[in-house]
Parts: C-alpha cells; sequence; structure tokens
C-alpha cells in the first residue's frame, strides 16, 4: 500500500514525519527541489509532498507523485490533503478539525451583468458539465472522521470536530461579511488553497482522496495568536497543520491495519519551535487584537452571531 500526503508548508510537514517509522528523502521531479518525504507505517508506503501554496503548486506536485515511479510501486492507494485552514463557522478555534465529506473549488464563479454570482464548477470545456464539488471518498471519510474523534478522546479533549464542506481557491478572504457570504452560498465550513486542486488531479487518476483541515485562523473571531497573510514566519506558538498531523496520522494508520496509538507509543513531538520560525515572538497580533476590537464593537457581527443557525455537524 502506498499513501501520498500532501501539505502546502514545511510547517506543516514537520508534524508529520516524526509520526512514521525510517523516514527519509526521495527523489520526485517535478515537485519543489524534486525531493519528497518518505517512511513507513507499518507495511505501508507513506510519501510527504510538500507542494507549495495555491493550486497550481499542488496540481503539479500531486501530479508528479502520483506519476512517480518508485521502488515501491508507483500505484497510489489514497492522497491525503492535509494542514491548515481559515474558519468559516463561528466558535471554531484554533486547533479545531474540519473532516472534508467533500472539496469545492470556489475560484470558478460567473458574475452576471446583475452582479449576482454563482459557482459553476471546473470543466474541462466549455460543453462539460462543471464540477462543483470533489466529493471524499466514503471510506476514507469514515476512517478520518473516526481518527479525529480518537485523537479527541485520547490527546485534544476540548477539539471541535466539523464534518462537511471545505472551500478551496487562490484568495485568502479576511472580510467578515465575504466570509459569510461564502458560507451561506456554499456551506464552506473552512477555506484553503490547494484541496481542491489535489482533489481535482487525485479523481483525473481514479485515487480515493481526503481533506483533514485544522482551523489557524478565524476573521468571524480573531484569536490572540493566529496565522496572517502578512506573515512571512509562522509565529511559534501558531501550530499549523500539527491537529490535521494527528488525524492525517490516526487515519493512515487505520489504512494500514495499525492499532491507534497508546499514550506509550505516541511520539512527543517537539511544540517549542518550527522550523520556519526559530526566533519568533510569543506576544499576541497587533493585527489579531485590531480584529477583536472591531468584530466585538460591530453590530453586524454581533446579530449574526446571535441569530444565524450554524450549519456544522459539531462534536
Amino acid at each position: 500500500m502506498r499513501i501520498v500526503i500532501m501539505v502546502a508548508m514545511e510547517e506543516e510537514a514537520q508534524y508529520l514525519r516524526p509520526l512514521l517509522t525510517g523516514v527519509h528523502n526521495i527523489d520526485m521531479p517535478g515537485v519543489h527541489g524534486d525531493k519528497a518525504s518518505r517512511g513507513y507505517a507499518g507495511e505501508a508506503v507513506v510519501d510527504i509532498v510538500v507542494s507549495g501554496i495555491g493550486a497550481v503548486w499542488a496540481s503539479s506536485a500531486t501530479t508528479a507523485a502520483l506519476l512517480a515511479i518508485t521502488p515501491a510501486g508507483g500505484k497510489v492507494d489514497a492522497v491525503i490533503s492535509c494542514g491548515c485552514s481559515g474558519a468559516h463557522a463561528y466558535g471554531q478555534k484554533m486547533g479545531d478539525m474540519v473532516i472534508g465529506s467533500s472539496v469545492m473549488p470556489l475560484d470558478p464563479q460567473v458574475i452576471a451583468s446583475d452582479g449576482s454570482l454563482t459557482y459553476p464548477g471546473v470543466r474541462f470545456s466549455m460543453t462539460t458539465k462543471g464540477t462543483t464539488h470533489f466529493m471524499a471518498d466514503p471510506h476514507l471519510l469514515e476512517l478520518a472522521t473516526a481518527a479525529a474523534h480518537e485523537i479527541k478522546a485520547a490527546r485534544v479533549p476540548g477539539m471541535r470536530i466539523d464534518v462537511g464542506v471545505v472551500g478551496s481557491g487562490d484568495a485568502w478572504r479576511q472580510s467578515v461579511k465575504v466570509i459569510r457570504e461564502v458560507h451561506e452560498r456554499t456551506h464552506s465550513l473552512c477555506e484553503e488553497m490547494e484541496a481542491h486542486a489535489v482533489a481535482q488531479v487525485a479523481a483525473r487518476f481514479g485515487v480515493p482522496f481526503i481533506a483533514i483541515k485544522d482551523i489557524a485562523n478565524s476573521e468571524l473571531e480573531p484569536e490572540a495568536i493566529q496565522l496572517e497573510p502578512s506573515h512571512h514566519m509562522v509565529p511559534d506558538t501558531c501550530k499549523v497543520g500539527y491537529h490535521a498531523a494527528l488525524v492525517t496520522d490516526a487515519t493512515v494508520r487505520k489504512l494500514a491495519g495499525l492499532p491507534p496509538r497508546t499514550d506509550a507509543s505516541a511520539p512527543r513531538l517537539d511544540l517549542g519551535s518550527t522550523v520556519a520560525s526559530p526566533t519568533a515572538s510569543p506576544a499576541p497580533s497587533p493585527v489579531a487584537s485590531r480584529k477583536r476590537a472591531v468584530a466585538a464593537s460591530s453590530s453586524v457581527a454581533n446579530e449574526g452571531r446571535a441569530a444565524r443557525p450554524r450549519r456544522t455537524a459539531s462534536a
């Protein structure tokens, strides 16, 4: 069995490698640096591919991973898009989980002459029907959902788990108004930038796919420390993709026929620093502080929080 885990950033990959055995670099032409990480979960071969941020990087790297002929063979049994995302639902906090029952590409849009907007999906030509959602493989969805609940019970009791639509596209939305509009139109639980491309390539190759995401920032209810588009280094206290890595590992173990980790078998990751930010300050972000002040004083935000129904499956 060969499993490919796609992440956008090294900050996400760093939490996955210690969860595998025998990790080493392999040649993988077509991905950035022409290298990927390979490890093992029991007898299963697991490749961790850092694609880069956005659809073009993700699609090219996923294609390279699926076409790679390696000593383990070329056939891929599952593709997992793992990493961080931005909240689209009130109450989501950093580290909460979203398991994607589907991934919806948000970039394809038709804006009519009257200004109304529709999401036609991605399509090969004008004569083909657009794909508005890339559905998760049912078996992977079942395993990933169970894995999330295992991690919640064993390691992160306060972690919220939502199962539903992962919104995906190259835009980073910071407007509360726009986020709410997208959520109302699409029922999206979060947004990120790669899963739609990974899902489309996996579908083209006929490989089962699932998206496993954790929350790294919320514009709806900003936290003191959270991921911002202005960051050139990820703050040490913002562990982007850490819970997603734990859930992905638990999912991989289920695929490989391994038992859940016990406290004794769970590796203790060094969370005191990250590869990309050895000198980042733990001080609260002034950007997030300003956002919290605006959100607290906004009657629109307060009314929406009180009156608007939540379109989530929470645990």
